[in-house]
């Protein structure tokens, strides 16, 4: 990957102009939906990662509605935005730990067997959780235009997310994206952070660029 990047937030204007920039230095432009990013050269010396308040068509900006869903054992945090403004959240919270051991009782039940007492609670509990995150998310899909949704879901927890019968979402879903980012928790200071930098502008490119790109967001930005 190229040697220097900036994070930066960028509307809609002003990224159609930074592209109509870069596609005049670079003939060939290559857009992978999967990890919504621009590519300008061949191998990577030049690309955007795009802010999920846009999507881009046929060489077009146009403005978009996203989700982000955040789940952990025991804790998730979802909120829709509205173009760049997170406009409705949700924190959900279970009972899905088992004190001594401090691991979910899904991981538990994967190394120790048969649940007792105690663990069919934190089952219920867990159940509970998804149900709960599912309803949400269908209520938002159902009224809401949503283009694109950022994820961060370990793959423990995937199955029983994806996998119910009241799943909002299945995993090949062409809108999910996963968030190239660790998250530690699934809270509402970290759901702000994660919606701040999704809905910036990140450039990756090669020391030969540095100079050349620098000065072109500065102008654009400046104007």
């Amino acid at each position: 990957m190229a040697a220097f990047h900036l994070l930066k937030k960028i509307d809609a204007n002003q990224l159609s102009k930074l592209i109509d920039s870069f596609q005049k230095e670079h003939v060939n432009v290559n857009y992978q939906p999967s990890r919504h990013l621009l590519e300008f050269s061949e191998g990577e010396e030049l690309s955007v990662r795009l802010p999920f308040f846009i999507k881009y068509e046929h060489h077009k900006i146009i403005p978009s509605n996203f989700l982000i869903v955040l789940i952990h054992s025991g804790e998730a945090a979802l909120a829709y935005s509205e173009e760049d403004q997170i406009t409705e959240h949700k924190m959900v919270k279970a009972y899905m730990v088992r004190q001594k051991q401090g691991k979910s009782q899904i991981k538990h039940l994967k190394t120790k067997g048969k649940s007792k007492a105690g663990s069919r609670v934190r089952l219920a509990g867990t159940d509970h959780f998804f149900e709960e995150i599912n309803e949400k998310i269908s209520e938002w899909n159902e009224y809401y235009d949503i283009d694109k949704i950022a994820i961060s879901c370990n793959k423990t927890l995937q199955p029983y997310f994806f996998n119910r019968s009241d799943a909002a979402l299945k995993k090949d879903d062409n809108r999910i994206i996963k968030i190239p980012k660790h998250i530690q928790e699934a809270n509402f200071e970290n759901l702000t952070s994660i919606h701040k930098y999704l809905i910036s502008t990140e450039l990756n490119f090669e020391n030969s660029e540095k100079d050349f790109i620098k000065e072109l967001v500065l102008n654009i930005t400046n104007e």
